[in-house]
């Protein structure tokens, strides 16, 4: 299975659609519940019925699902020729990384803020009314499921802890 280049610097082969990701994120998946069975367990009544490697599992075990099913669906489908993805995919992906760096600095909620205002700008979005009510209200729906719902407590950040 090769992978010859043409002259615009797209790859072909025959690779069954999405396969060689789909195997990357079960691989990932395999990894971080690896990851998982190192978390200590709590004591039952500070548990609350839920162990604390519960929710990472869940949420592992559906990427795991949606994974495998990406795979399956791709497989009578085959790549065709593609061009290198765009710049902005690089940029996104360096942009997560950031994220994930800035959230003990900033605090969950400066860092979604930003991220929510940087993203879609990164993707060409210059209409600033959309753009602006995205950048506030993902984060304000976000805080409310995780928060007022789910009693989710977020660690806040050195700009947060600066206004109370």
């Amino acid at each position: 299975m090769s992978s010859p280049r043409d002259p615009e610097g797209r790859t072909g082969g025959r690779w069954p659609r999405d396969l060689l990701v789909g195997v990357v994120l079960l691989a990932f998946c395999g990894l971080a519940y690896w990851v998982t069975l190192s978390f200590e367990e709590a004591p039952a009544a500070l548990a609350q019925n839920v162990q604390p490697a519960t929710f990472p599992r869940l949420v592992i075990a559906v990427i795991a699902v949606l994974g495998a099913l990406m795979i399956v669906l791709g497989l009578p489908l085959k790549e065709p020729l593609r061009r290198r993805p765009p710049v902005p995919v690089f940029v996104t992906a360096a942009m997560m990384v950031a994220f994930v760096a800035a959230l003990e600095r900033l605090g969950i909620m400066v860092a979604m803020i930003v991220f929510a205002l940087a993203m879609p700008i990164l993707w060409g979005e210059r209409r600033p009314v959309p753009l602006l009510l995205y950048c506030v209200m993902f984060p304000a729906a976000i805080w409310v499921v995780f928060v007022e719902l789910l009693d989710v407590r977020f660690e806040p950040g050195v700009i947060q802890n600066l206004f109370g």
